[in-house]
């Protein structure tokens, strides 16, 4: 049964590494930022940039670039587990 689970698993795995660099409403909530930035999210990140220092430009490329960034891990993640045995 579980070789047969192996393309949820691994669409599970996809999107819960997407899910935990997305993360952004649970730092925020908590900490803001936390003592000295240390809890820091990359959204986080771009938010403060975009929304607090009024750099919008600099935050959509930055938003672009985690685009890229999470495009080609979700790639590498499928190639890693794909199923080799075609029915």
């Amino acid at each position: 049964m579980l070789p047969l689970l192996r393309r949820t698993f691994a669409l599970a795995l996809v999107l819960s590494v997407i899910g935990s660099y997305l993360a952004f409403d649970q730092f925020y909530i908590m900490t803001a930022g936390g003592p000295q930035n240390q809890t820091i999210s990359v959204v986080y990140w771009i938010y403060k940039n975009s929304f607090t220092n009024f750099k919008l430009g600099y935050g959509a490329s930055m938003s672009i670039v985690l685009l890229g960034i999470l495009v080609v891990l979700s790639i590498v993640q499928l190639r890693l587990l794909r199923d080799d045995t075609s029915y």
